[in-house]
C-alpha cells in the first residue's frame, strides 16, 4: 500500500474526507482490540483470585509465615517457597507509602490484604502490556481482514461486513484466502499460548511480541510456498493425463493459476498453527544431509523417554492435561515443581499437590521400574522411603527403623532393570567388578548388581549404614529439601494432635 493510500484510509477512518472504498473492517478491528484487552482483564482477575488463595493458605498454615526464631524478623517469610509465590503475584502492584514509619510492621496476611486492595484494572503494568500488544493488534486486524476478503470472494456471497475495496483479480483473492487461512492457524496457536501464559501467570510483553512475530513469519512463509507451488498435485495429474508419457506434458499456461487446491486449504492453517514444530522438524531431518551440522546422538532414545504423569497415583488423563497447561509435562517437571505454586495455580488442594510431588520425586530418583515395585511394598513417596530406611523419632540421634527393612530395600534399590541392560548393550559398556585380588569385567549387568549387593554385606548393622549412605545421596536434592520444609511447616501448623487419633487408655487387667 502506497503512502497516499494510507493517508486516504486514515482520512476515511477519522471522518475528515478522503476517497470512499477504504472503510475499516469492523469485525477485524473488534477482534484485534478485544483479543489483548480480554486477556489483560482476565490476568488482573486471576491475580486477585490467587492473592486471596495465598491469604487463605497463610491463614490456614501460620507456621509457613512465622518470622525466624534466631533473627530480628527482617523477613516475615521464613519459607522461601511461600515468599517466591507471594512475590510472583505482587510484582507490579503499587501501594501507597506509609505515613508513619514507626508503625508496627504488618503481618504477612495484612500485607496480602493491602496488595489485594491496591490491585486495580489498567494500572501501569496492565498499560505496559496493552502498549506492547499493539503489534499483535495490527497483525490480527490485517490477518482477519484478509481472511474475510478471501472468503467473501470465494463464496461469491455479499459482504455482510465492511470488507473494504473489491479485490482486483482472482489471483489476488486466492492470495488473500491463503494468507487469511495461514493467519487463522497462527492466531489459534497464539490464543493457546496466551491461555498457557495466563494459567501460569506468565502473560508478559514478550508473549505478545513473540506471537506477533511468529504470525507474520508464518503468513509470509506460507504465501511464498503457495506462490511457488500453487498446486501440490500438479505433477501427479500431468503423469495421469499423459499416461506416463513425459513427452506430452499438459502444463497450464504461465499466465494462469489453477483454483486454490484443497490441499492448500488444509495445509495453510496447519502450517500456521505449527510454525516452530515444522521448521524444527525440517532442520532435524536435514542434519543427516548436511555434513557441517553437528549430529544428535540418538542411540539412547529408547531408554531416555520421558516418564508420563499418569504413572503416578491420582493422576488420570484429564489431570495430566491440566498439569500440562501449567508447563508440567513429565514426572521430572512435577518432581521439581513448587507444591504451593501448584496449589495456587491449579484447582488442586495443597495435600494433593504435596502427595503428587512426593511420588514424582521418588519415581524420578529411583526410576519408573523400581518406583512401581516400591509402591507394591507400600512405599509411595520419597518420604516413605526415607522413613523406611532412616526413621528417627523427635530428639533421637540414631535411626529407629528396623534393620530388616534395610535388607529388603537394598535388594530393590540395587536390582538390575531393563533400562540398565539396554544402556550397557547399546553403549557397549562393560561394568567392572573389583575385589581384593583382581579386577574382572561383569558378564552382564545382572552379575554386576549381584556383586554390588554382596558388597553391601549380610550383617544388618553393616547393611544399615551402607543403605542409609545410599539414601543420603538419593534424597539430598534441593527440590526434596524444599518439599520436606513445606511438609514440616504444615505438620507444625496442624499441631501435635494430628499425629495420632485420640483413643481410650488401656483398661486395667481384670476390669473386663
Amino acid at each position: 500500500m502506497e503512502i497516499s493510500n494510507i493517508v486516504n484510509c486514515l482520512q476515511i477512518w477519522l471522518g475528515i474526507g478522503g476517497i470512499e472504498g477504504c472503510a475499516p473492517n469492523g469485525y477485524a478491528l473488534a477482534l484485534a482490540v478485544l483479543t489483548p484487552v480480554l486477556f489483560i482483564y482476565a490476568r488482573n482477575e486471576m491475580r486477585q483470585r490467587r492473592l486471596l488463595v495465598i491469604r487463605d493458605f497463610l491463614t490456614s498454615y501460620p507456621e509457613t509465615a512465622k518470622p525466624p526464631q534466631d533473627r530480628s524478623g527482617e523477613n516475615s517469610y521464613i519459607n522461601p517457597s511461600v515468599e517466591f509465590v507471594r512475590s510472583k503475584y505482587v510484582q507490579g502492584i503499587s501501594r501507597p507509602k506509609k505515613k508513619d514509619p514507626t508503625a508496627t510492621r504488618q503481618t504477612p496476611i495484612e500485607e496480602i490484604d493491602d496488595f489485594i486492595a491496591s490491585t486495580k484494572l489498567l494500572d501501569w503494568s496492565d498499560l505496559r502490556l496493552l502498549i506492547t500488544s499493539s503489534g499483535m493488534m495490527i497483525v490480527t486486524y490485517y490477518g482477519a481482514d484478509a481472511l474475510l476478503r478471501g472468503l467473501s470472494h470465494k463464496t461469491s456471497s455479499p459482504c455482510l461486513i465492511a470488507c473494504g475495496t473489491t479485490l482486483s483479480s482472482t489471483m489476488t483473492a486466492d492470495l488473500y484466502l491463503i494468507a487469511g487461512l495461514a493467519f487463522a492457524g497462527a492466531y489459534l496457536a497464539a490464543i493457546r499460548g496466551f491461555m498457557r501464559g495466563l494459567a501460569a501467570f506468565d502473560l508478559s510483553p514478550i508473549t505478545f511480541l513473540r506471537y506477533a512475530v511468529e504470525t507474520i513469519v508464518s503468513v509470509v512463509f506460507i504465501v511464498a510456498a503457495y506462490r511457488a507451488i500453487p498446486d501440490p498435485t500438479l505433477g501427479i495429474r500431468i503423469v495421469a493425463d499423459t499416461g506416463g508419457d513425459a513427452a506430452l506434458p499438459r502444463a497450464p499456461t504461465p499466465t494462469q493459476l489453477p483454483e486454490v487446491s484443497h490441499i492448500w486449504l488444509l495445509l495453510a492453517p496447519v502450517l500456521g498453527y505449527l510454525p516452530d514444530s515444522a521448521s524444527k522438524f525440517v532442520i532435524l531431518r536435514l542434519q543427516s544431509l548436511i555434513s557441517w551440522v553437528k549430529m544428535d546422538d540418538d542411540r539412547f532414545n529408547k531408554v531416555t523417554r520421558i516418564t508420563p504423569l499418569d504413572a503416578l497415583d491420582g493422576i488420570d488423563y484429564a489431570t495430566r492435561f491440566r498439569l500440562q497447561e501449567s508447563g508440567i509435562y513429565d514426572v521430572q517437571g512435577l518432581a521439581t515443581y513448587n507444591p504451593i505454586m501448584l496449589h495456587i495455580e491449579t484447582p488442586y488442594g495443597i495435600y494433593q499437590a504435596v502427595d503428587w510431588i512426593a511420588q514424582a520425586q521418588l519415581c524420578h530418583l529411583v526410576g519408573l521400574e523400581k518406583f512401581l515395585v516400591l509402591r507394591e511394598l507400600q512405599i509411595r513417596t520419597i518420604f516413605d522411603l526415607e522413613r523406611a530406611i532412616d526413621f528417627r523419632k523427635t530428639g533421637s540421634e540414631t535411626s529407629d527403623s528396623p534393620d530388616e527393612f534395610d535388607l529388603l530395600l537394598a535388594g530393590v534399590l540395587i536390582a538390575p532393570t531393563q533400562n540398565l541392560r539396554d544402556v550397557c548393550t547399546t553403549g557397549g559398556v562393560q561394568l567392572l567388578m573389583v575385589d581384593q585380588q583382581s579386577i574382572k569385567p561383569a558378564a552382564n549387568p545382572d552379575e554386576f548388581c549381584r556383586w554390588f549387593r554382596e558388597k553391601l554385606g549380610i550383617e544388618p548393622a553393616n547393611v544399615k549404614a551402607r543403605v542409609e549412605h545410599m539414601l543420603g545421596w538419593i534424597a539430598d536434592d534441593l527440590h526434596v529439601r524444599r518439599l520436606r520444609r513445606i511438609w514440616q511447616d504444615i505438620s507444625d501448623s496442624l499441631g501435635e494432635r494430628s499425629k495420632r487419633l485420640d483413643g481410650e487408655l488401656p483398661k486395667p487387667p481384670g476390669l473386663g
